[in-house]
């Protein structure tokens, strides 16, 4: 880019020395790195389905930022239907998971002991465990006071 800088004349700079070989040896070397990026994203995949359902820009934007459990609030809607916020605890920088939030606004108090700390896909997998006995818990409780 420097030479084309340096000399705008595109058949000049393109028609360079061993310039066809180094570019060619470039896209290899890409190549590679993509087949290990999908590769990488496909282990995570795995070890939490509902990433299937985000694109490869969108699950990365997540991994890249896993000191910040916040990131992944904007991808909720994608992995979990009608769960559109976690509330953390009070303290700036909790790691505490306490509830969670659907599009209506309804808010379901999780499980205690859930914290985003670590892989993300192992603490969105303990989120998706608690939601799960959460409503159960609430679904049981609804038959039961369904009589009065």
């Amino acid at each position: 880019m420097r030479k084309t800088n340096d000399n705008p004349r595109a058949l000049v700079v393109a028609s360079e020395k061993g310039l066809k070989d180094r570019l060619a040896k470039h896209n290899e070397v890409l190549d590679v790195i993509q087949k290990s990026l999908a590769e990488y994203l496909e282990t995570k995949r795995a070890a939490f389905p509902r990433f299937y359902f985000l694109a490869d820009d969108e699950l990365l934007e997540i991994l890249a930022q896993t000191r910040d459990p916040q990131a992944v609030q904007p991808h909720l809607r994608k992995c979990f239907d009608a769960l559109v916020k976690l509330h953390f605890g009070d303290d700036a920088g909790s790691t505490d998971i306490i509830n969670m939030e659907s599009p209506q606004g309804e808010v379901v108090a999780l499980p205690p002991n859930i914290r985003a700390r670590g892989n993300v896909e192992d603490w969105l997998t303990d989120v998706e465990k608690g939601m799960r006995e959460s409503l159960r818990q609430l679904m049981k409780q609804g038959v039961e006071d369904y009589v009065e």
